[in-house]
């Protein structure tokens, strides 16, 4: 199957990906790839829906961010928080824009009615 985006196309998105080896983001782009490919979704959104899904994936596999949630003095204790726990597609900015843009085709296909066709004379 072939890749829907590339490499260069993810790490346009943001600096944080220059961190990320080219390996990781390929692997990212393969299964964000394969995902996309099984919606049924016009062909002409595959690329943009895999580079957000893969900027996600990549996003989600490098070392999270945590923040100190409560610490303990007495017997010393830490207790940290898990920025991604439980939020799913939604955990990152790059996989609400793609949970958006899902949304936006979806809501297209109920009402077509809502597309805006214009044309130039």
């Amino acid at each position: 199957m072939p890749t829907l985006t590339t490499i260069e196309r993810v790490r346009l998105l943001g600096a944080e990906f220059e961190a990320i080896s080219d390996a990781r983001l390929e692997l990212c782009i393969e299964d964000a790839s394969l995902e996309v490919s099984s919606l049924c979704i016009p062909a002409a959104h595959h690329e943009r829906l895999t580079r957000y899904l893969a900027a996600h994936l990549a996003i989600l596999s490098t070392e999270p961010k945590q923040a100190v949630i409560r610490e303990k003095v007495d017997v010393i204790e830490r207790q940290y928080s898990d920025p991604n726990k439980n939020l799913g597609i939604l955990g990152t900015k790059y996989g609400q824009e793609y949970q958006r843009i899902l949304e936006d085709l979806a809501e297209l296909e109920k009402d077509p009615k809502k597309h805006l066709n214009l044309m130039v004379i």
